[in-house]
């Protein structure tokens, strides 16, 4: 099973990253990437059961490596992480096909419960 994180904020990757450590996840099933560059090369490399991605990013930003994801890694599950949370923005999100929204930022206890539904595999914890 692997998961990426795309988060431009460290921290915000290490907070997402421990949530799902705890959950039951081995650190060599978690990527992480700090942009969506580096998202779309490990797109292209590694096979996804769960994406985790940041809306808003500089440059290629969460919603065009959504669109990628879902051309090349279709049955991958996608829970968006963002402060963003703009009506209009979540419309299209739900239209790309979006699993879930988790709005940042979130107890831990949200990501994981989110992680868990969409991933029964995933250890309760």
């Amino acid at each position: 099973m692997n998961f990426l994180v795309l988060d431009d904020s460290d921290l915000m990757r290490g907070i997402i990253v421990k949530s799902l450590l705890e959950i039951g996840l081995k650190e060599e099933q978690i990527h992480q990437a700090e942009n969506g560059v580096q998202a779309l090369r490990m797109l292209n490399s590694v096979t996804f059961d769960v994406l985790l991605l940041d809306v808003v990013m500089d440059g290629v930003d969460g919603i065009t490596v959504l669109k990628e994801a879902k051309l090349h890694q279709p049955t991958a599950k996608v829970i968006m992480c963002s402060t963003f949370s703009k009506l209009e923005t979540l419309k299209e999100l739900i239209k790309i096909g979006i699993d879930d929204f988790v709005v940042k930022p979130f107890a831990g206890k949200r990501l994981k419960e989110s992680v868990q539904k969409h991933m029964p595999t995933v250890p309760r914890g």
